[in-house]
């Protein structure tokens, strides 16, 4: 430490020792109140992900689950179309099974 620290160090260390009450009054009170609003906002700074998080996993899973509640209705309606299809294609070629059917025992194979 240099010699215009040193003297530095001191005046301050004595301008701190010479303070008068009112003025130490006033510095504690500001010094408390400074440390209860960086209490309050190191909580309000824990809370904000804490939330930010709950939305967005909510947010998700309502964008999850919700296309599939939508289309329950219409994959029903395509499955049921589906087998619609499926069994009146099987009625049209139905003369094809009972040919099948009758023809089962001569077909060599």
């Amino acid at each position: 430490m240099n010699d215009f620290e040193r003297h530095m160090q001191s005046v301050l260390r004595r301008s701190e020792r010479d303070i008068d009450d009112d003025s130490a009054q006033r510095l504690a009170n500001a010094r408390r109140h400074a440390l209860n609003a960086t209490r309050k906002q190191r909580v309000a700074r824990f809370f904000v992900p804490a939330t930010s998080m709950a939305l967005a996993s909510i947010l998700a899973l309502v964008l999850v689950l919700s296309p599939d509640m939508q289309d329950n209705g219409k994959s029903q309606s395509k499955q049921e179309e589906a087998l619609l299809s499926e069994s009146i294609d099987l009625y049209e070629d139905m003369d094809f099974y009972y040919w099948l059917a009758r023809e089962d025992g001569n077909l060599k194979g």
